[in-house]
């Protein structure tokens, strides 16, 4: 099985850029920035590579669930940080 793709090795040349306007903070996000961070989320989430996780339990499999709901709902910058902050608190770093 293979892991969720990463954004860094996109070839496609807009997630990359997007990505780092996010991470930099120092611009605002377009529409379409927003667009593609949340479909590389949703892809990334989506992948069945986490439900493996030998360290799940019934929490995780509930915050899984949640977070795959979630990614599709992404609208702006503080909906992705937040996002981001409950995916990496359970040890699940996209970014």
């Amino acid at each position: 099985m293979r892991p969720p793709g990463y954004w860094m090795q996109e070839v496609g040349g807009e997630l990359i850029p997007a990505v780092k306007r996010y991470l930099e903070g120092t611009d605002p996000l377009s529409v379409r920035d927003v667009a593609l961070i949340r479909a590389y989320l949703v892809q990334w989430i989506d992948s069945p590579v986490w439900d493996l996780n030998p360290y799940g339990n019934d929490s995780l499999s509930e915050e899984l669930k949640e977070l795959r709901r979630a990614a599709p709902e992404l609208r702006n910058r503080r909906q992705i940080e937040h996002w981001v902050e409950v995916a990496a608190d359970w040890g699940m770093d996209p970014l």
